[in-house]
């Protein structure tokens, strides 16, 4: 099993490029709450901050447009995105105050007890090892640092009204799909103790929701798209019989008057003692 684990981007969806803008809608999705809470956990400006799985580089950006004064060092395994998270992150009007390594979250290479506060996002869920990785971002913390993982928990993935019967299937399919390569797409509830085994201290726990009715539906149709169901289908997860009915389900749900759309993260937080 690669230490990549199970989210390879060249592998994982039928067409890349929707598939980078479907990450960049996910943060859009959740950043107000999100960030919200990093600034309750510990997150100021002037840190010294690590993400690690930094994929395009899209939270990268949102935290230096946030708090200009922090340095960023953003570590990324797979290529393509460390090359697309470069450019993106050159083209934007940014403080010029990060860095973009093409390195594993399991052995970054970077000096221990450097980083004020860590940030590892839907990341955990794809390692075949995710206690190693916890480790690796405790050895990099300063003591006192903090650390927070944010990952799904496909049991509870996205919700609707009225109810998207085969969805179930779908996220099953996806599961079997993410289990058969390493990864553990029902981390979310596992958080607590893994950030535990893995060495941190003082843990707290947090889900963040987002709803159509408060955000609009425009930014859930963005966040999902069919580019991993359809790899789904094609890899023999999924019948193409199924991901039509969603199709058609979705539609009816989104034409009811009152739908609404719900889906959920999960947030965990530990310290580095001294």
């Amino acid at each position: 099993m690669s230490e990549q684990g199970s989210y390879q981007i060249s592998t994982i969806a039928s067409n890349v490029e929707k598939e980078i803008n479907r990450l960049k809608a996910q943060v859009e999705l959740f950043w107000d709450k999100e960030c919200k809470h990093y600034i309750e956990f510990g997150l100021s400006d002037g840190m010294a901050i690590v993400e690690s799985g930094s994929g395009p580089g899209f939270i990268t950006e949102k935290i230096l447009k946030r708090f200009p004064n922090v340095n960023i060092t953003a570590v990324e395994i797979d290529p393509l995105l460390v090359d697309y998270a470069r450019k993106y992150l050159s083209e934007q009007c940014l403080p010029n105050k990060y860095q973009v390594i093409q390195k594993s979250i399991m052995e970054t290479d970077l000096p221990e007890n450097s980083y004020d506060f860590a940030i590892t996002r839907l990341v955990l869920e794809h390692l075949p090892n995710p206690v190693k990785a916890v480790r690796e971002i405790v050895r990099i913390l300063k003591p006192g640092g903090k650390a927070i993982f944010v990952d799904n928990d496909f049991e509870m993935h996205i919700m609707a009204y009225p109810n998207v019967t085969d969805l179930r299937e779908l996220y099953n399919s996806y599961c079997q799909a993410r289990y058969a390569e390493g990864g553990n797409p029902k981390i979310g509830r596992e958080l607590p103790l893994i950030l535990k085994e893995g060495g941190l201290s003082n843990v707290d726990f947090e889900v963040i929701c987002a709803h159509s009715e408060v955000i609009g539906d425009e930014m859930f149709f963005k966040s999902e798209g069919l580019a991993i169901p359809s790899k789904l289908v094609h890899d023999g997860f999924l019948s193409s019989k199924v991901l039509g009915r969603i199709s058609v389900e979705w539609r009816n749900m989104i034409k009811s008057e009152k739908h609404s759309i719900v889906r959920q993260l999960y947030m965990a937080v530990g310290e580095k003692l001294l």
